[in-house]
Parts: C-alpha cells; sequence; structure tokens
C-alpha cells in the first residue's frame, strides 16, 4: 500500500528511529494536522526553535518532519546531552531534501533561562514544544515566559494531566487545559491564545509499550498498513468528542499563541489566526 507524506505509516518509520511505536505514531499525525491548520493562517515560517526535547516517549521528529517540509533552519535546546546526542543521530534519518534548512542543537543549562543564550536581535517564527513543559515544576511560568523573548508564534503540547492513566501508565506529570491557557494569559503576557484544546485521543491508553519485533511489523506488515489507514481515519472522529469526554480520554492538551509584542511591529501579520 502505498504510502501518503505525513500519514501515520510515513510516520511510524520515524517512531521506530526513536525506539517508539503506533502511539507516537498517530500522536505525531494529529499534532500535525493541527499545526499546519495553524500554519495557513500565518506567514511561513523560516526560522524554528524546538525548545526542549521529550521528558520520555520520542524525541519529536513530527516537529523536525514539518520543518523540512517548511524547508525551514531549526534551532534545538534541551539541558540533556543524551537527549541531545539521540535527536542528532535520530534527525540523521530523515533523508536530506530540497529547500531543507539547518539544523543546529544547543545545550541549555537551565531550560527556563534559555532566551539568555541568544542575542535579542535573535527572534524565531516559531517555537515549538511537546511533552517538555510539564517537567519544569515551578519553573514552568519562566519557561513559558522565556518564549516570549524568542519567537513570534509558540505551540506548546503537554501530557493531559486530567487524563489518569499518565499517573498510572506513563508515569508522566501533567498538566491539565485551563493551567496550560493560565501560563499563557498572565497580566504581563504579550501572548494571545490563537488555539487550545485536547488532542491525541487514540483507541488505546498513553505508555502502552510494544517490543521492538512488533514495532518493526507494524511498520512493514501489510495488514498493519489497513490498521494505520483505519486508524487515520478514526482520528477525524476526535472533533466530534463532547468536552467532557476530552478532558478524560486525550493524552494531550496544548495552546497555540501569537507573541503581540514581536509581531506589533511586522506588517506582514494582522492578527490571523486569533
Amino acid at each position: 500500500m502505498a504510502e501518503t507524506r505525513g500519514s501515520i505509516r510515513a510516520l511510524s518509520r520515524l517512531s521506530l528511529a526513536e525506539g517508539e511505536g503506533l502511539g507516537t505514531a498517530y500522536e505525531y499525525h494529529v499534532k500535525l494536522r493541527k499545526l499546519r491548520r495553524f500554519l495557513g493562517t500565518i506567514p511561513r515560517p523560516k526560522k524554528i526553535l524546538i525548545a526542549g526535547l521529550p521528558e520520555k516517549y520520542g524525541l519529536s521528529l513530527d516537529f523536525f518532519y514539518l520543518a523540512l517540509e517548511l524547508g525551514a533552519d531549526v534551532t534545538v535546546l534541551d539541558d540533556r546531552v543524551e537527549a541531545l546526542d539521540r535527536a542528532r543521530a535520530a534527525v540523521a534519518l530523515l533523508a536530506s531534501g530540497e529547500g531543507r534548512g539547518g539544523i543546529s542543537f544547543i545545550r541549555a543549562e537551565k531550560m527556563a533561562e534559555a532566551a539568555l543564550l541568544f542575542s535579542d536581535d535573535v527572534i524565531f517564527d516559531l517555537a515549538l514544544s511537546s511533552e517538555v513543559v510539564q517537567r519544569f515544576g515551578e519553573d514552568r511560568d519562566a519557561y513559558i515566559s522565556g518564549l516570549q523573548r524568542l519567537a513570534k508564534y509558540a505551540a506548546v503540547f503537554a501530557p493531559n494531566g486530567t487524563n489518569a492513566a499518565h499517573a498510572r501508565r506513563s508515569r508522566l506529570a501533567g498538566l491539565g487545559l485551563e493551567e496550560l491557557v493560565f501560563f499563557f494569559q498572565k497580566p504581563a503576557s504579550s501572548w494571545t491564545v490563537c488555539d487550545h484544546g485536547y488532542v491525541d485521543m487514540p483507541p488505546f491508553p498513553p505508555g502502552l509499550s510494544r517490543s521492538p519485533e512488533k514495532r518493526e511489523k507494524a511498520v512493514r506488515g501489510r495488514f498493519e498498513a489497513f490498521l494505520m489507514k483505519g486508524l487515520e481515519g478514526y482520528s477525524l472522529c476526535e472533533k466530534l468528542y463532547p468536552h467532557p469526554l476530552k478532558s478524560r480520554v486525550a493524552h494531550i492538551v496544548y495552546v497555540i499563541a501569537k507573541n503581540r509584542a514581536l509581531n506589533s511591529h511586522d506588517g506582514r501579520d494582522s492578527g490571523r489566526g486569533s
């Protein structure tokens, strides 16, 4: 069965390279759909900041995949040397193509103070993070505020704190949707929330693991390819879930925001998407 760009089967090859499986591929598929929809309303990003790598699952190769589509330069920040090394190795599996921008990896001693690593004239068009903010505890506010200094737009995804399976299976700390939105709406904030909600509601719980052999079979098998196609159809139903159900079963909460301070002097943008 032929693969289409951004399909769950195509993304399964990325998740396999990260040591992950179908759940990560499904996550990538639905997150990319959200991001592409939003990016269609703003100027095409040329400089992307990946503001931290995931705490536990995967290496955010979906963000690299998106940057490759856009031909954007990518800067990756993290405070863990081993995570940066793993990401550097995994990114090498993304075949270089025409229009691909450069990729640089930077170690930050403390992610909440990452903005200090850049001079005042360094501005990113878009900052992305997934499964990052929840691990900073009291520094979560400083982390979100630091993105104000660096990026015109931001998309932050975090484990859904109202999904009990995160505590039971994935062992990840989580944030409620209202809590994540709150960090972007403080009085001193220059963020305007353009979109927020729940995403990643597959028919299996977070933290589910499979053997490497089963992961490999899922990528290559014909029957599994049909199952993945079915999952893509299933994913379209996420938007139909009632809000109380989303809050219980979604794996991820997200906020996509515009930075008024960095867009106010930019004639290219007039607040679309807000």
